[in-house]
């Protein structure tokens, strides 16, 4: 009996535009999905750099926030985020309210973190920087992996009058907030972990 995840049937079955409904009904997948105005985007799993940063950001974020939230909020890896009808992304990173459903609304997210990667550097720097904006994320934390552990930078980002203006950048891969939370952390020395 084959266990192997049968794509080529499963999204056939839905042609060619997804519902929020149809993609909530996905099955765990080993690659990363997000729904993106009623269209399925796949990207593979990340490498072992990206999660060693993921891991040891959201850790870091954990620690900030709760401090200052009195645990109201969390920072947790890869949850569903609805930005508005059908468009569903998943941040590597997200502080968000304990309360928030299996999918929470772009509206409790205080704060989202994307990772780059070779494969998906323009969506977050062009795309999702954009979408997040949109949808009235607070703040924006991108960290581009994609030229290598040892190129690594980061931006981090503030909304002002509906657009993302720089709040801080790390050029050394040091990443050092005061807003929304005090925040230092070496981001290539946790990549290389």
């Amino acid at each position: 009996m084959s266990t192997a995840f049968d794509f080529a049937s499963f999204l056939g079955r839905y042609g060619g535009r997804w519902s929020e409904r149809a993609y909530l009904d996905l099955p765990e997948l080993p690659l990363r999905v997000e729904l993106a105005n009623g269209t399925l985007v796949m990207s593979p799993a990340p490498t072992r750099p990206h999660q060693r940063l993921i891991t040891a950001l959201t850790t870091v974020l954990n620690g900030a926030v709760g401090t200052a939230a009195a645990g109201r909020l969390e920072a947790v890896a890869g949850i569903d985020v609805r930005l508005w009808r059908d468009h569903i992304r998943v941040p590597d990173i997200v502080v968000v309210g304990h309360s928030a459903d299996a999918v929470a609304d772009a509206t409790d997210v205080a704060l989202a973190v994307e990772v780059t990667s070779p494969g998906n550097f323009r969506q977050d720097r062009i795309v999702k920087h954009g979408e997040y904006a949109e949808a009235g994320i607070p703040f924006y934390v991108r960290v581009d992996l994609h030229l290598g552990v040892e190129e690594l930078t980061a931006t981090a980002y503030e909304l002002v009058d509906g657009e993302y203006a720089e709040l801080a950048y790390a050029a050394d891969g040091v990443l050092r907030l005061e807003r929304p939370w005090p925040v230092q952390v070496d981001l290539r020395a946790a990549a290389r972990g």
